[in-house]
C-alpha cells in the first residue's frame, strides 16, 4: 500500500485563511439573515425605549466650623467631609423625600408617557442622585425624569426645600432634664463600683488569670486523648481481624499469604516475588532440562529454601502482631485514664468560666450604659450654644434640559449591527468545526494512503467493569453497532487486498481505545460466513477469555508455544461469537520473546489452511512493540482509533510516528462516532409497523 509521508495539519491546529473566507462566503446568506434579524431586534428594543431626561442643580454646604466652633465638639459635626456626607444622607432620606413628594404633582404629559409611574417618595429617591465635586463643599443634585421639565422642577425643589427641613431637624425636640441625667449617672457609678467589687473577689478566691485560656488548653488536651484512643483503637480493632483470619486459616501458609497484612510486609512481599522469579525461571528451566539435571535440581533446592524462609517470616509476623495487640491495650486504659481526668478539669473549668463571664458582662453593661449618659449630656449641653445650623446655598439653578440623555439610540443600533454579525460569524465556526469532525479524521487517515474500513457508532457498555469489551446488548443503538461491524465485513470481503489476506491483525494506538470489542464483533460477523478462529496475542493485558466466561488463566497461546499444552486442550469453542477461540494462556515474563518465536510464524501459517478467517488482537502499537512483532508475520494491521478520546492533533501525530517506522497499517476503523439513528433506517432486520 501506498503511503504519504508528510505533515499533515488539521484544522483544529491551523485555519487555512482562503478556506476560512471562502466558507463565510458560502454561508453569506446565513451570516446577513442572523445579522438583519438581531439588528431589527435591537431596533424594536431602542424604539420602545423612552427618552430621559437630566436636570442638575449645584449647591454649596456651609462649613460648620466657620459657623459655631462648638459644633465641632458634637459627634458628627467634625470635618466639612463629614458635612458633605451628612447632607447627602438627609437629602436620600426617606423622610425629606415624603415632604418633596407632597408639595409637587406629576405632570398630565409625564402620565401618558409612563401609564405605570407612581409618584411616591421610592420613585424620587430611584431616579434623585447626588454626586460630591472633587475638593470642594460643593454637591450636584441631579434628577432624572421623561419629561424635561419637571426633570428641572424636581431639581430645583429638592434644594429648596432642603433648606427649611436642614434647620428643623437641627433644633432639639424635646429638653432634656439634667437633674435626671446626672441622678442616672451616679446611680449607674454606685452599681459598677459594687459589680467591680464582686469581679475582683471572684479572681482573688479562684486564682484566676486567663480562664479562656485554661479552657482551651483543655479542650485541646481532651481532643488530643480521643485522637490517640480512636487511633489506637483502629489499630488493635485491625490487629483482632487479623488474629481471626489467621485462626480461621489454621496455619496454611498459602492462605496466610492471602491476607493483606501479611502480604504487604516488605520482606515477605520481597520474598513471594522470589519465590514467583524462581518458579517462572523453573518453568523455563523445564522446556531444556530433566528433573534430574544439576540446573533443574539446583533451582528446585533454592525454591524449597525460599519456601522455608517464607513459613519462618510469616510465623515472626503472626508473633509481631500479637505483641503489638498486647502492648495497644496497655496504652488504651492509660490514655483513658487520662481523659477522665482531663474531662474533670474541663467542666471545672468551664463552671469557673461561666462565673467569671456572668460578672464580666454586669460591668461592661454598666460601663457602656455610663459612657452613653456622659455622651448626651456633654451634647445637650454644647447643643445649647449653637445659634446657626447648617444650611446651603444654591450656586446654579436646573435648567429645562433640550436633549436627553438616554437612550444612545445610534450606538445601540451600531452594537446590536455587530453583535448580530459576530453571533452569526460565530455559528458558522461553530457548526463548521464541531459537525464535521468525522470527515477531518478520515482526511487525515486517506493524506498518510491508509483506507478507512468504516466506522463504529458510540455504544454504552453495560458491563459492571467497564473495562470489559462488548460482547452482546439490546435496543436500537447495539443493533447500529452490529450493522456497522458487517459493514466493515462486508468492505474487508470485497477489497481487493484485503479480501485475500485471511489474517485480520486488530490493534489501537493506546490502549482502552475498542480493539478487544472489535475483534470479538469482527469474529461473530465473520463466523456468519465462514469458519473462524480469534486469537488473543495482546499478552500484556489479555481480555478475550474473561469475556467470554473463561478464566484467565486458562491454557492459551504462550502454552502452546511452549509446548506444554496442545491445540486442542489451548483452544476453546465458543457459541455466542460461533468460533474457535485461542486465548492468550499464561501470562510470561517476556511477551515479545514468545512472539518472536519462528513457532509462532508456523501456527499462523497452520491456521490459514484450517480456518477461512483468523481474528488476531494484538497490543496496542505505540505502548509497546509486541504488535511490530506481528505485523511481520501477517498483510498489516487494523487499526482502532477512538475519536472520542484521541483528538485530531494527537491521531495525526501518532499516524505520522507510524508512517517514519514504516508499519504496514492495512485500514483504519473510527471508533465511537456519534450518528443520529435516523440514518440508519436498515440498522435492524425487525419488522417495523
Amino acid at each position: 500500500m501506498t503511503q504519504v509521508t508528510g505533515t499533515f495539519k488539521p484544522s483544529e491546529e491551523e485555519i487555512d485563511l482562503a478556506d476560512l473566507i471562502s466558507l463565510f462566503w458560502i454561508k453569506k446568506w446565513f451570516i446577513l439573515l442572523v445579522t438583519s434579524m438581531v439588528f431589527a431586534i435591537g431596533l424594536s428594543i431602542v424604539d420602545r425605549m423612552p427618552n430621559i431626561y437630566k436636570a442638575t442643580t449645584t449647591v454649596m454646604v456651609k462649613g460648620t466650623k466657620g459657623s459655631n466652633p462648638l459644633q465641632s465638639l458634637v459627634p458628627g459635626m467634625a470635618s466639612s467631609s463629614d458635612d458633605l456626607d451628612t447632607t447627602i444622607k438627609l437629602l436620600k432620606s426617606a423622610q425629606f423625600a415624603e415632604s418633596i413628594v407632597e408639595s409637587l404633582v406629576v405632570p398630565t404629559e409625564l402620565h401618558q408617557f409612563a401609564s405605570h409611574l407612581k409618584w411616591d417618595s421610592d420613585d424620587l429617591l430611584n431616579h434623585l442622585s447626588i454626586q460630591v465635586v472633587t475638593k470642594t463643599n460643593l454637591l450636584e443634585i441631579s434628577f432624572e425624569s421623561q419629561d424635561a421639565a419637571f426633570t428641572a422642577t424636581v431639581a430645583n425643589q429638592v434644594a429648596q426645600t432642603f433648606m427649611q427641613y436642614q434647620t428643623q431637624l437641627m433644633q432639639p425636640h424635646t429638653e432634656k432634664n439634667d437633674d435626671w441625667i446626672n441622678s442616672k449617672i451616679q446611680a449607674v457609678k454606685d452599681a459598677l463600683l459594687v459589680e467591680e467589687t464582686k469581679l475582683n473577689q471572684f479572681r482573688q478566691s479562684h486564682n484566676v488569670i486567663d480562664i479562656s485560656s485554661s479552657v482551651a488548653i483543655a479542650k485541646q488536651e481532651i481532643a488530643l486523648l480521643y485522637r490517640e484512643i480512636r487511633e489506637l483503637n483502629t489499630q488493635r480493632d485491625m490487629l483482632e481481624r487479623f488474629e481471626t483470619k489467621v485462626a480461621v486459616i489454621n496455619d496454611d501458609l498459602e492462605q496466610l499469604l492471602l491476607i493483606n497484612e501479611v502480604a504487604n510486609s516488605p520482606l515477605i512481599k520481597e520474598l513471594i516475588q522470589q519465590q514467583a522469579l524462581q518458579r517462572a525461571q523453573l518453568s523455563q528451566i523445564k522446556l531444556r532440562y530433566l528433573e534430574k539435571h544439576p540446573v533443574y535440581k539446583s533451582m528446585a533446592l533454592k525454591i524449597s529454601e525460599t519456601d522455608k524462609q517464607l513459613e519462618i517470616e510469616v510465623n515472626a509476623f503472626i508473633e509481631a502482631m500479637a505483641k503489638n495487640k498486647v502492648d495497644l491495650a496497655l496504652q488504651i486504659t492509660e490514655l483513658e485514664e487520662k481523659q477522665r481526668d482531663a474531662n474533670a478539669e474541663l467542666e471545672s473549668a468551664i463552671m469557673q468560666e461561666q462565673a467569671f463571664k456572668k460578672l464580666q458582662r454586669t460591668v461592661d453593661a454598666n460601663l457602656k450604659l455610663l459612657e452613653s449618659l456622659s455622651s448626651k449630656q456633654k451634647e445637650t449641653e454644647l447643643l445649647k450654644d449653637i445659634n446657626d445650623s447648617t444650611d446651603i446655598i444654591v450656586i446654579d439653578p436646573a435648567m429645562i434640559p433640550s436633549s436627553p440623555i438616554k437612550p444612545k439610540k445610534a450606538l445601540i443600533a451600531a452594537i446590536s449591527l455587530v453583535m448580530g454579525m459576530v453571533l452569526s460569524i460565530i455559528l458558522v465556526i461553530v457548526i463548521h468545526f464541531f459537525a464535521d469532525a468525522q470527515r477531518r479524521y478520515r482526511q487525515i487517515a486517506h493524506h498518510y494512503g491508509y483506507k478507512v474500513l468504516g466506522e463504529l457508532p458510540k455504544i454504552r457498555n453495560k458491563n459492571k467493569d467497564k473495562s470489559q469489551p462488548i460482547l452482546i446488548g439490546t435496543g436500537k443503538q447495539f443493533e447500529i453497532y452490529q450493522e456497522s461491524i458487517r459493514s466493515i465485513r462486508t468492505k474487508i470481503s470485497l477489497d481487493k487486498e484485503l479480501g485475500d489476506q485471511k489474517i485480520i491483525a486488530v490493534t489501537s494506538l493506546t490502549p482502552n481505545e475498542g480493539k478487544s470489542s472489535t475483534c470479538l464483533q469482527l469474529a461473530k460477523s465473520f463466523s456468519e460466513l465462514e469458519n473462524v478462529i480469534i486469537i488473543d496475542a495482546d499478552l500484556r493485558d489479555p481480555s478475550i477469555a474473561v469475556a467470554l466466561g473463561e478464566s484467565r488463566h486458562r491454557p492459551g497461546l504462550t502454552n502452546l508455544l511452549a509446548k506444554t499444552h496442545n491445540f486442542e486442550q489451548c483452544t476453546f469453542h465458543n457459541e455466542q461469537i460461533n468460533a474457535d477461540v485461542l486465548p492468550s494462556g499464561l501470562r510470561p515474563m517476556n511477551p515479545l520473546l514468545f512472539l518472536s518465536m519462528k513457532r509462532f510464524e508456523n501456527l499462523l501459517t497452520a491456521l490459514q489452511k484450517k480456518y477461512d478467517r483468523i481474528i488476531l488482537e494484538c497490543p496496542p502499537i505505540l505502548s509497546v512493540s509486541d504488535a511490530l512483532m506481528v505485523s511481520k508475520h501477517v498483510g498489516g494491521l487494523t487499526l482502532v482509533v477512538d475519536v472520542q478520546k484521541t483528538s485530531l492533533a494527537k491521531f495525526n501525530h501518532d499516524i505520522e510516528l507510524l508512517t517514519q517506522s514504516e508499519t504496514t497499517v492495512s485500514g483504519v476503523i473510527l471508533n465511537r462516532i456519534k450518528y443520529d439513528n435516523q440514518n440508519y433506517y436498515y440498522g435492524s432486520t425487525k419488522r417495523r409497523t
